[in-house]
């Protein structure tokens, strides 16, 4: 992920239920769920909170999964946080 602060590694977990998106974010240092996102076709979307030390950072995400590559976009209060990264 590309933040104001340099480029930050991070796993992303998806569980998909009965047509619902669900998981976790892992990024600087701390997990994150959200719930909730909808899935249409290859596209998803998503929202949640980024916490960090006793920061929130509110979060809406537009995810596009293709040939195992992630690319996606999260628009928060500070900025669009631009995400990459590969099916592991």
């Amino acid at each position: 992920m590309k933040t104001p602060l340099g480029n930050e590694n991070g796993k992303i977990i998806f569980i998909i239920n009965n047509g619902t998106l669900n998981g976790t974010l892992e990024i600087m240092g701390s997990k994150n769920n959200f719930s909730n996102g909808e899935i249409r076709d290859n596209t998803f979307e998503s929202s949640g909170e980024i916490r960090k030390l006793i920061t929130k950072i509110p979060y809406k995400v537009n995810e596009t999964f293709e040939d195992n590559s992630l690319t996606a976009f999260a628009d928060t209060k500070y900025r669009l946080l631009s995400i990459k990264g590969k099916e592991i």
